[in-house]
């Protein structure tokens, strides 16, 4: 596993071999965790494991510096080895490649992350045109971070994504970006029942601020039938007004 581990985080670039490069530490502690179980019945077995990886990069304040903490988990199935040693596979064998296999699964998904940081905007745009996965949702956060503008009518779409997650981090994006057509999809598609989400919207309309977001807030405080919500509204209200200038118009 030690060797496995520093393979693939050698190959993966976010750790220089032979001294420090342009982007990337040279020296990274990392400590593997393993929880692992084989069960077998008759000639068939599975092996079972779940790996976590705490990675860490020295100085910590460097270019390219690591901090992560990763976990995932697999199954593989085997034939078992028959009495006498002949065929078939060995449990504890099979158990510690599938766990070789996850952990570098999870450091090639974090070092695919951490590239978007660094990659080209069609990198970014690339990896929020996928389904869905860690990929994605960090392509969301990092479009937010870098002001990726063009890719903000693809974080528009995803406020309606099924995957709470998604949507939040797609949320916060457009609140990076100051995108204030995220107000209009958020106040004409979430149901005003849904109390978890008007807490979110409330917030992040405040926040985005603009006329349509004042109009909102106003209406909620005043006819939402949850005295809450209707509190929540108009304390949000209060930010934006504040936020624009006393007193001032909230469109500005």
């Amino acid at each position: 596993m030690r060797s496995a581990v520093r393979d693939r985080l050698l190959a993966s670039g976010l750790v220089a071999a032979g001294g420090a490069e342009a982007g990337a530490p040279a020296r990274a502690d990392v400590e593997v965790r393993i929880i692992g179980e084989t069960v077998e019945v008759g000639a068939n077995g599975e092996a079972r494991a779940r790996v976590g990886l705490a990675i860490s990069s020295h100085p910590a304040d460097a270019p390219g510096a690591l901090s992560a903490a990763l976990d995932g988990a697999g199954t593989q199935r085997y034939a078992t080895r028959a009495r006498g040693g002949a065929g078939g596979s060995n449990g504890a064998t099979t158990e510690t490649a599938l766990a070789a296999r996850i952990a570098g699964e999870l450091i090639d998904g974090f070092a695919a992350r951490q590239r978007l940081h660094e990659g080209s905007p069609a990198a970014v745009h690339a990896a929020l045109a996928a389904d869905g996965g860690e990929l994605r949702e960090e392509a969301i956060r990092v479009a937010g971070e870098r002001q990726l503008r063009d890719e903000a009518p693809r974080l528009l779409a995803l406020l309606d994504d099924p995957d709470e997650r998604t949507r939040d981090a797609a949320l916060g994006a457009l609140i990076a970006l100051g995108d204030r057509r995220a107000v209009h999809v958020l106040t004409r598609s979430r149901s005003l029942r849904d109390r978890r989400e008007m807490r979110k919207i409330i917030e992040a309309v405040s926040i985005l601020g603009g006329q349509e977001a004042d109009d909102y807030l106003s209406f909620v405080a005043a006819s939402h039938d949850d005295d809450d919500i209707r509190a929540a509204a108009a304390a949000a209200r209060e930010r934006l007004l504040r936020r624009a200038g006393a007193g001032g118009n909230p469109g500005h």
